[in-house]
């Protein structure tokens, strides 16, 4: 039957040997390069909506846009969809900010460097193991423990982040991308991924949205804000909250294994 030592120096073989062959590293490079160039995507498109919203709101004033109900205007109706925009860009600038943040650590995790950290240290645990001092041995093992949850936790993160997205996030996220995408060509009255000239945006825009009615500009403005709430909501959720959580997380098992002693005289 293994002994405590004999355990050590199997896990210990086994993590160098994982870290070395970078299991999870270029799913998770690609994982977050494909998650940063999305919410690029997201919020250039919302920017693009809040230039054609500011453009009609600025032609109404300069052209004197005709009311469209009542005491309405175009202007006016346009102005929440434009501070949901405003707020929007906010949430996707520290959605950026913390891909980014995520891409580097695991770029960080995943440097040759700290891969020989990892190996120096866990040659040292096992050295120690069997021709060590008891009070040396704990210590560095613990040290061993640390670095390499560092070197495989966020990997695994984000790839239960992504299992995640996949199971639940992926569609409502792409359903309210092509719904962005939509409303974005309906503010100048065209479909989807239909050619325009971009010398008579401001003509044709104004023209389709005086052709509608107050509860038809209504309904195509609240649709707008709905889709960019969700994305806010999801957005927030795996690129901020999961996050966090699996900081805390993170934090809570690396003092446990600070903890870790190895009592190899009395196991042996």
């Amino acid at each position: 039957m293994l002994n405590t030592k004999s355990i050590a120096a199997i896990f210990i073989v086994l993590m160098v040997g994982l870290s070395s062959t970078r299991v999870l590293d270029d799913y998770v490079d690609d994982y977050t390069t494909d998650s940063i160039k999305n919410a690029a995507l997201t919020y250039a498109t919302a920017r693009g909506i809040n230039a054609l919203v500011s453009m009609m709101q600025s032609s109404e004033v300069q052209a004197g846009v005709g009311i469209v109900s009542g005491s309405m205007t175009i202007g006016e109706l346009l102005d929440p969809i434009n501070d949901m925009i405003e707020r929007f860009s906010t949430v996707m600038t520290w959605v950026l900010a913390s891909l980014a943040a995520q891409k580097v650590l695991l770029l960080l995790a995943s440097h040759e460097l700290f891969l020989y950290l990892v190996a120096v240290l866990g040659i040292s645990a096992l050295l120690l193991l069997f021709y060590g001092s008891p009070r040396v041995q704990s210590p560095v093992f613990r040290a061993f423990l640390v670095v390499v949850f560092i070197r495989f936790a966020l990997g695994l993160a984000v790839a239960l982040n992504s299992g995640v997205d996949y199971m639940f996030l992926d569609r409502q996220l792409q359903a309210n991308d092509t719904e962005i995408e939509k409303f974005q060509a309906n503010i100048i009255g065209i479909e989807a991924n239909d050619e325009f000239d971009t010398d008579s945006i401001r003509d044709s825009a104004i023209a389709f949205w005086r052709s509608l009615s107050l509860e038809e500009l209504e309904n195509k403005i609240s649709a707008g804000i709905e889709n960019f709430i969700n994305l806010v909501a999801i957005y927030l959720l795996k690129t901020i909250v999961f996050p966090l959580g699996f900081f805390y997380v993170a934090v809570y098992f690396i003092k446990l294994l600070w903890r870790v002693e190895l009592n190899i005289k009395a196991s042996s």
